[in-house]
């Protein structure tokens, strides 16, 4: 009765943050397998003094959630490092004081930007220095890569090199859609220079494939995460108190919402797999029920699951576009640490 009482208390607590839960906002921040791959490969590769990643992958796969991942972990694994996130727009005719522009801002530059483009160019190099050098390392990751233009690489290539002479570590990280797999196969060819600095290699970011890959996200709900911050609790222990208590775990549910997500896809699962964004609408739908739900012997059934990916309209949602099987099995493989 004790230990009913404290959780009750501890609950009543943190009752008025229940809103702002990431797993009932939908923007949870999960180490999935595909984010654990990618985090290995980018921080190996950031050990250079110049380096780039580059992945593609479908619409909607948790490109977002992998790079607020790499946002976080940075400063973990290479202490005050520099970290901006850019995502170029699709134009027909790219100008490099534009790009400029939008870097700046992207960093909240707040003194007036010059009006010549070689003044533009000392403000964002010495606004990135200013960024990098108490780490001396800075991570660009460039969102929506298939959007760049190759004029764009090369004035970013020279931004890059600019850092490195003054001793700052630069590892540049691209995620893409499919468009990118045909933007690497051309910059190959005519302009190998380009390809081999941003994209040796291209590696597919992968959405969930199976049941496992599942189990792998909600045991980060379970044990690796923590609502609020200074709380101790994860989030299913939030969400759930008397019965992650009582010994409940998100993470015996995978099957039954892989079983869930494949009964609604079509077929489709099979070809490629299912997106963080489904399964985090899933958990929000079964989440908000929370208050209600709580209970000593509390379960999730596989009815609740299906109900909750129906109400996402996952089985109405528009397929990504697919790339060949050829063109993914030149994706670069890291088995998860």
């Amino acid at each position: 009765m004790q230990r009913q009482d404290a959780v009750a208390e501890i609950r009543a607590t943190y009752a008025d943050l229940l809103a702002d839960h990431p797993l009932l906002r939908a923007n949870a921040v999960l180490a999935t397998p595909s984010v654990r791959e990618a985090a290995t490969l980018v921080f190996d590769k950031a050990r250079r003094a110049r380096s780039s990643v580059a992945f593609w992958a479908h619409p909607l796969s948790g490109k977002s959630s992998c790079i607020a991942a790499l946002r976080k972990l940075a400063p973990t694994q290479f202490p005050q490092c520099g970290f901006i996130v850019y995502e170029p727009s699709s134009k027909e005719v790219p100008a490099e004081g534009a790009l400029i522009e939008d870097l700046l801002s992207e960093i909240e530059y707040e003194t007036r930007i010059e009006r010549t483009l070689t003044g533009k160019r000392n403000q964002l190099e010495r606004a990135l220095y200013s960024m990098a050098i108490a780490g001396k390392h800075l991570f660009f990751v460039i969102d929506e890569a298939q959007n760049l233009h190759a004029k764009e690489l090369g004035w970013l290539k020279r931004l890059v090199n600019w850092l490195a002479v003054r001793d700052i570590r630069v590892t540049v990280v691209l995620f893409g859609q499919s468009q990118l797999c045909a933007i690497h196969d051309r910059l190959k060819v005519q302009m190998p220079d380009l390809s081999e600095r941003f994209m040796s290699r291209l590696n597919e970011f992968r959405s969930l494939q199976d049941a496992s890959d599942i189990r792998v996200c909600l045991r980060c709900c379970d044990e690796e995460t923590e609502y609020p911050a200074g709380s101790g609790w994860s989030y299913t222990q939030y969400l759930w108190p008397r019965a992650f208590e009582h010994g409940f775990r998100l993470a015996r549910c995978a099957n039954d919402l892989y079983d869930a997500f494949r009964a609604r896809s079509g077929g489709t699962i099979d070809r490629e797999g299912v997106s963080m964004q489904w399964v985090a609408e899933a958990l929000m739908l079964v989440g908000l029920e929370a208050e209600a739900s709580d209970a000593d012997e509390f379960a999730i059934s596989k009815n609740v699951w299906e109900r909750a990916i129906e109400d996402s309209d996952y089985g109405v949602r528009t397929p990504p576009v697919m790339v060949s099987a050829a063109r993914r099995g030149k994706s670069e493989r890291r088995p998860p640490r």
